[in-house]
């Protein structure tokens, strides 16, 4: 189990020593990424809720 968490502590090591000199670029594109497809989703459940509202089979 020791080999694991040896592991794991150099993997960790190298991911978070990559990303230390970008500073905050990461956390940016993710969270565009994330309010990107949140206003993707948000656009298309109102075409659907439109196309439900249009439908006279749909039950409500």
């Amino acid at each position: 189990m020791g080999w694991l968490a040896s592991f794991l502590e150099s993997v960790f090591q190298l991911t978070f020593g990559l990303i230390k000199p970008l500073g905050d670029t990461p956390w940016m594109i993710i969270s565009l990424a994330i309010a990107g497809g949140l206003l993707y989703w948000l656009m298309c459940q109102k075409k659907y809720n439109a196309q439900a509202e249009a439908d006279e089979n749909q039950l409500k």
